[in-house]
């Protein structure tokens, strides 16, 4: 948990992209998550406070089950805002979707507030094949 204010999504971000690293997840599983991850906060966010008090707190958990990464994020907002008329709606939203396997908005348990869950299918980093054991270059010799 941290405040949910615009300057904590980016630490939260290398966090959760290093997690999934130390994980094992791929490269392109470890993008689309930072870039889903931050899209969920700023439309759970938004750029001010949560109506006329301080932010309350963002809540992050993410977790591996089988073949399953999933990431929920939530706050107490009142729901997700919609954006101005010239922005276009759900933008955001429509960019998570396309990012994850699985994308639900849903209402916090028992308490007001918003939660979005996002399934990614949990893709582990290749090693790289080696067609022949390396051998030093000629250059590498000579010195």
């Amino acid at each position: 948990m941290v405040p949910a204010a615009p300057d904590t999504v980016g630490a939260l971000r290398r966090e959760l992209r290093r997690w999934a690293r130390r994980e094992g997840a791929s490269a392109d599983l470890q993008a689309r998550l930072a870039l889903a991850f931050s899209e969920a906060c700023a439309t759970i966010v938004g750029p001010a406070p949560v109506a006329d008090d301080a932010p309350g707190p963002l809540m992050v958990q993410s977790w591996i089950e089988g073949d399953e990464l999933g990431v929920r994020v939530s706050h107490r907002s009142r729901g997700v805002p919609a954006p101005p008329e010239e922005v276009g709606y759900g933008f955001g939203l429509a960019l998570i979707a396309r990012l994850c396997d699985r994308f639900e908005v849903r209402r916090r348990d028992d308490r007001p507030g918003t939660a979005l869950l996002m399934l990614f299918s949990f893709e582990r980093a290749r090693e790289p094949e080696r067609s022949s054991p390396l051998q030093p270059s000629r250059s590498w010799l000579r010195r």
